[in-house]
C-alpha cells in the first residue's frame, strides 16, 4: 500500500527543488522585466513566453520561418487539420513531455499510458519464457496485443517475428529509437474505417523528426539503487535546411546490463529454488514404501546445492538455488539510425524519404536444463523416480536474440487544380523488415540418454522419459550415474538450438484531399479524402532440424515454433468532413479491405460516423460509432508449435484451502501441442463513444469520454498454464462444470491412467465475444507567473467499468475486469503530472516534474479477494546552464515501491510480474549539448 510518509517525501522533494531558487528567481524576474521593457516598452507588464529550449531549438526557428498555421494529418483521419482538437480522444506526448515525466524510451511512453491496461510480456513480464525476450508490446483497453495498431508516420511496420506469448503477432515498440521521435500520438478508439485491420483498441502513431536545423549530442546514464542494471543511451542528432529541402539524421546507442534475481534485494527471501537431484525408489508391490536414495556420503552443499530432505537411513535429495541464472532484466545492446530527407521538386511537388534501422542483441537466461523420468528394473518390481537439474554443474540455459529491423518510406506530395479548387495529393511506398536469429542453450536428448545410462548395457525405452534397465544396473549403477558431476561432459551434452525468424510488410498508397462544395446547405464546403492501398505481409519461422525431432533425438525440454505464409490486401476508402453548422461538424468514413491468404475471409467493409458539437466556446461534445475488425494474424493461420510447459497441478494434491496455498502442489512438465487454423473467421465488432470537453479558460482543459467496444468471433489461444487453471476452477466450482467451456477444457487437458497430465492441446479458436466498457477522464491546467515561473498540472484516469467474455453461445458470461489467473489486469489506471519551470536570465532555466502513477486493484491468483492498489512515483529535474547545455536528473520509482505479494500464487516470484517490478528505485543523469544553433 502507498505509504503517506513516502508521498510526503515526494512532495517535499519537488517543493524543495522549486523553493531552492525563489530569491534568485525573484531577482531574475525583475531583471527580465527590465530587459524586456528596454526592448519593447509595450510589453513591460507581460510575462515572457519563450523558454531557452524554444530560443535555441527547432520550435523557435520553425515559427520564425512560418507565419501561417501548418495543417497536419492527425492520427485516425485522412484529412489534414490545424490541431489535434478533433472528434477523437487523443493523447500527444512529445520530447519535452518525456523529459518532464522521466520517460527514457518509446517503451516507457507506451507503458505510461493510462489506457494501456492490458496484459503485456515486456520487461519482467516475460519471466521464465523465451518467446519475446526484450520486446515491448502495446495493449490498449485490454483487448490484446495485436488489437492495437502501431504505426510510424502513419504507416505499418514489420511485426516482431516471434509470437507474443507463443500465441499471436504484434509490434515491438522497443526497437523504435527515441532520438528519432518527435512525438507519439495515441488514438483511444477504433479506426478500422481509416486503417483497416488491427485498429480495434486504438492506434499508436510515432511521428519522427523532420526539418532539423541544429546539431546536438546527448547522453543518459543510470542504474537501479542496488547498483545493478546500468543503462546508457547516447544519441547524436543533426539536420540542415536549404532552399528547397532539408535533411535530418540521428544515431543512437542503447545498452542495458542484465539483472539476475539474486541481485534484487526484494527477492532475498524468495529464492528461485529448483529440484537439484533426487532419486526416489519404490517397491511396486508395496505402495507408499518409497524413499530417497543417494550415494553414501554425498554432500549437497559441496556440490553447489542445498539439502532438500533425507530418508531414515540418511539418504538425501538436493535443491538448487537458481536465482543467479534468472534474468529479471535482459542484457540489451542496440544501435539505431534514422535519416529523413525532404525536397521541393517543383513549386507544387515535394518528395520525401525516411529510413529507420536498428540492430539489437538481447541476451537472457533461465535454469531450464533439467530432466525428469522414471526407470524400472527388469521385472517391474521396483521403480526409481528421478529429477536431475544440470544448472549447478553445467550452468544456465542462456539465450540470445540477434535482431535487425529496418523501415523505408518514400513518397511524393503536391497540389493539383480540379474543378476550380485546389486538391492535395500524395503517393507513398513503404517497406519494412524484421529479422532475427534466436539461439537457446539446450541439452541433446540422445547424448543425455547415453550419459544417464552409461554402463547399463542394453536398456529399453518404454515411452518418453520412461525406461527399463537390468537389475544389476538398477541396484548398483543408476544412482551413482545420476549424482555424478556432468561438467566434464559439458561440450557433448550442450548445444544451441537455433531458430531463424523474419517478418515483412510493404505497402503502396495513394490519397487525394480537397473540397467538393457546400451544396447550398452546409456552413462551409465539404472536404473529401479518397485513399487506395495495396499491401502485403509475410512471416517465416524456421527452427533447426534437431528442434523438430520428436523421436528422442531433439533438444531436452525445448519445443519448436514454425511458420511460413503471406497475405496480400487491397483497400479503398473515403472520408468526408462536413461542417453542417458553424458549431456542428460531422465526419463520415468507409473502407473496404480485400484479403488474399489461406483463409476464406475474402473482404470486409467498415464504416464510422463522428461528430463534434460546440454550442459554446468553452464546451464541446464529441462522439462516434464505428465498425471495427481484425483479420486473424499470421501466426494464428500459419503457426505450428510443439513445446514443453511447466504446469502446477492444483488437482493433483491437497494444496489449496480456498484462501491460500497450504502445501506443495505437484509440478511437472507436459507436452503442449499447437497448430494454426485456416478455418478462422475475422473478428468484427462495434465501437461506440461519447465525450464532453470543458475549457473554462485558455489554460484549463477538462474532458470525459465513455466508450464501449464489442468484438464478436474473438480469436484466442489459451496457454497450457491457463488451461490447468481453468480445469481447477471447473472442478472446484469456480466455473460451471457443465458448461461447454469446461467440457472443452476437460477434453484438451489429457491425463494418463495415473491421473497425471500427459499433454495439452491448444489451438486458436473463434470465441463468442469480448466487450469492454470504460471511462476516460482528463484534466490539465497551465499557470504562468513572472515571479515564480510556470506551473502545469495534469491528471489522467481510466476506469474499465466492465470487461465481459463468453467463449461459447449459451455459456456463462464472465466478468474479467480484474483478470483471470495469469492475465490479471487493473480495473483502473491513473496518472498525476506536476511540472514547474522558471526561465532565468542569460538563456538559463530550471524545472522539475513529478508523476504519480496508480495501478488499481487486481484480483489475486485464487480470485478470492482484491489486492491493494499499487503506486509508483517518478521525479525529474533539469537545469538549462546556457543556450547550449542542459543537465537533467531523473528518479524512477522514487518511493522504492515493491510488488504486492500474492499468498495464493503458487508460481515464483509470487506477484503479478507483468504489472509490477521488484527492481526498485532507479536514478539517471542526462547531458544534452547543442553543437550548433
Amino acid at each position: 500500500m502507498f505509504e503517506k510518509n513516502k508521498l510526503s517525501i515526494c512532495v517535499a522533494a519537488v517543493l524543495g527543488l522549486c523553493a531552492s531558487m525563489p530569491l534568485y528567481a525573484e531577482e531574475a524576474g525583475e531583471d527580465r522585466q527590465e530587459e524586456t521593457a528596454d526592448r519593447n516598452p509595450e510589453t513591460k507588464d507581460q510575462t515572457p513566453e519563450q523558454t531557452p529550449e524554444q530560443t535555441t531549438g527547432v520550435v523557435a526557428r520553425a515559427s520564425e520561418r512560418d507565419s501561417t498555421i501548418e495543417n497536419i494529418v492527425v492520427t485516425g483521419s485522412l484529412i489534414p487539420r490545424t490541431s489535434f482538437d478533433g472528434p477523437d480522444p487523443m493523447t500527444v506526448i512529445d520530447e519535452e513531455d518525456m523529459k518532464k515525466r522521466g520517460l527514457l524510451t518509446v517503451a516507457d511512453v507506451v507503458d505510461s499510458l493510462s489506457q494501456n491496461t492490458g496484459y503485456r510480456e515486456g520487461k519482467s513480464g516475460n519471466l521464465l519464457s523465451g518467446f519475446t525476450v526484450g520486446a515491448s508490446e502495446v495493449n490498449l483497453r485490454g483487448l490484446g496485443t495485436g488489437r492495437t495498431l502501431v504505426l510510424v508516420n502513419g504507416r505499418r511496420i514489420a511485426d516482431y517475428p516471434m509470437p507474443f506469448g507463443g500465441e499471436q503477432n504484434g509490434t515491438d515498440v522497443a526497437t523504435i529509437p527515441g532520438a528519432a521521435l518527435a512525438r507519439t500520438e495515441v488514438l483511444s478508439g477504433s479506426a478500422s474505417a481509416i486503417y483497416g485491420s488491427d485498429a480495434v483498441g486504438g492506434v499508436v502513431n510515432m511521428i519522427t523528426k523532420r526539418d532539423m536545423e541544429q546539431t546536438s549530442i546527448s547522453h543518459v546514464t543510470g542504474a537501479f539503487e542496488d547498483g545493478n542494471g546500468l543503462t546508457n543511451i547516447t544519441s547524436f542528432v543533426t539536420g540542415t535546411a536549404f532552399d528547397r529541402g532539408s535533411v535530418t539524421f540521428s544515431l543512437e546507442k542503447y545498452s542495458a546490463a542484465p539483472i539476475s534475481a539474486d541481485e534484487v534485494s526484494f527477492l532475498d527471501d524468495r529464492r528461485f529454488l529448483v529440484n537439484g537431484i533426487s532419486v526416489i525408489r519404490e517397491d511396486m508391490n508395496n505402495p507408499g514404501s518409497g524413499g530417497l536414495v543417494s550415494p553414501a556420503g554425498y554432500d549437497c552443499a559441496a556440490n553447489g546445492m542445498v539439502a532438500a530432505g533425507s530418508s531414515e537411513d540418511g539418504r538425501l535429495g538436493c535443491n538448487f538455488d537458481a536465482s543467479r541464472g534468472i534474468a529479471m532484466a535482459s542484457e540489451v545492446d542496440r544501435t539505431s539510425i534514422f535519416v529523413d530527407g525532404r525536397y521541393q521538386i517543383t513549386d507544387t511537388i515535394n518528395g520525401f524519404a525516411t529510413v529507420l534501422g536498428s540492430k539489437q542483441d538481447v541476451a537472457s537466461s533461465v535454469a531450464a536444463n533439467f530432466w525428469r523420468g522414471a526407470v524400472y528394473n527388469a521385472d517391474f518390481s521396483e521403480v526409481a523416480s528421478i529429477t536431475r537439474s544440470f544448472a549447478h554443474d553445467l550452468g544456465y540455459s542462456e539465450s540470445s536474440m540477434d535482431q535487425e529491423m529496418w523501415t523505408l518510406m518514400l513518397g511524393l506530395e503536391g497540389e493539383i487544380d480540379l474543378g476550380g479548387s485546389s486538391w492535395n495529393w500524395d503517393v507513398g511506398y513503404s517497406r519494412a523488415r524484421f529479422q532475427m536469429t534466436q539461439k537457446n542453450a539446450a541439452m541433446r536428448e540422445d547424448v543425455l540418454r547415453d550419459w544417464l545410462f552409461e554402463g547399463a548395457g542394453n536398456f529399453e525405452i518404454l515411452a518418453p522419459d520412461l525406461y527399463q534397465v537390468s537389475d544389476e544396473f538398477f541396484a548398483n549403477g543408476l544412482v551413482d550415474n545420476i549424482y555424478r558431476n556432468a561438467s566434464a561432459d559439458r561440450d557433448a551434452l550442450l548445444g544451441h538450438a537455433v531458430t531463424f525468424a523474419d517478418s515483412g510488410a510493404q505497402s503502396l498508397t495513394g490519397k487525394v484531399v480537397g473540397e467538393i462544395g457546400d451544396f447550398g446547405v452546409f456552413y462551409n464546403p465539404v472536404t473529401m479524402a479518397i485513399a487506395v492501398e495495396w499491401s502485403s505481409q509475410d512471416t517465416g519461422i524456421d527452427p533447426d532440424e534437431r528442434s523438430l525431432n520428436r523421436n528422442g533425438n531433439g533438444w531436452l525440454n525445448l519445443g519448436a515454433v514454425e511458420a511460413s505464409g503471406s497475405r496480400d490486401r487491397k483497400a479503398i476508402g473515403a472520408e468526408f468532413q462536413i461542417p453542417v453548422f458553424e458549431d456542428l461538424e460531422l465526419t463520415l468514413a468507409s473502407r473496404f479491405d480485400r484479403y488474399d491468404d489461406s483463409t476464406a475471409i475474402g473482404g470486409r467493409n467498415t464504416s464510422s460516423a463522428k461528430f463534434v458539437y460546440s454550442p459554446f466556446d468553452l464546451l464541446k461534445f464529441r462522439g462516434h460509432i464505428a465498425q471495427t475488425f481484425r483479420a486473424p494474424d499470421m501466426f494464428n493461420i500459419y503457426g505450428e508449435s510443439t513445446g514443453y510447459s511447466d504446469v502446477i497441478d492444483l488437482l493433483g494434491g491437497d494444496c489449496f484451502d480456498g484462501e491460500q496455498i497450504t502445501g506443495s502442489c505437484p509440478a511437472y512438465t507436459v507436452t503442449s501441442i499447437r497448430s494454426g487454423s485456416t478455418e478462422l473467421e475475422e473478428e468484427k465488432g462495434k465501437d461506440i463513444g461519447f465525450g464532453v470537453v470543458f475549457t473554462p479558460a485558455d489554460n484549463v482543459n477538462i474532458s470525459a469520454d465513455w466508450y464501449r467496444v464489442r468484438l464478436d468471433d474473438l480469436v484466442l489461444t489459451e496457454s497450457a498454464y491457463e488451461l490447468m487453471s481453468y480445469e481447477w476452477q471447473c472442478a472446484t466450482g469456480g466455473l460451471p462444470s457443465g458448461s461447454q467451456f469446461c467440457q472443452s477444457v476437460q477434453e484438451r487437458v489429457q491425463r494418463d491412467a495415473t491421473g497425471q497430465v500427459d499433454s495439452i492441446i491448444i489451438q486458436p479458436q473463434n470465441q463468442q465475444f469480448l466487450e469492454v466498457e470504460g471511462l476516460d477522464l482528463r484534466a490539465s491546467a497551465n499557470f504562468e507567473s513572472a515571479q515564480y515561473g510556470n506551473f502545469y498540472v495534469g491528471a489522467e484516469y481510466t476506469n474499465t467499468l466492465s470487461h465481459e467474455f463468453q467463449q461459447f453461445a449459451g455459456d456463462q458470461v464472465f466478468d474479467i475486469r480484474t483478470g483471470f489467473p495469469g492475465q490479471s489486469v487493473p480495473a483502473t489506471r491513473s496518472n498525476l503530472h506536476l511540472y514547474w519551470s522558471n526561465p532565468l536570465t542569460g538563456f538559463k532555466s530550471v524545472g522539475t516534474g513529478l508523476t504519480i502513477q496508480r495501478q488499481g486493484r487486481v484480483d489475486n491468483y485464487a480470485l478470492s479477494k482484491a489486492l491493494e492498489p499499487h503506486y509508483t512515483v517518478n521525479l525529474s529535474g533539469n537545469y538549462q546552464v546556457g543556450p547550449r547545455l542542459n543537465l537533467g536528473l531523473n528518479i524512477q520509482n522514487l518511493t522504492n515501491a515493491m510488488p504486492t505479494t500474492d499468498a495464493t500464487n503458487p508460481l515464483w516470484p509470487y506477484y503479478w510480474s507483468h504489472l509490477q517490478s521488484p527492481l526498485g528505485r532507479a536514478v539517471s543523469f542526462s547531458v544534452n549539448y547543442y553543437l550548433s544553433d
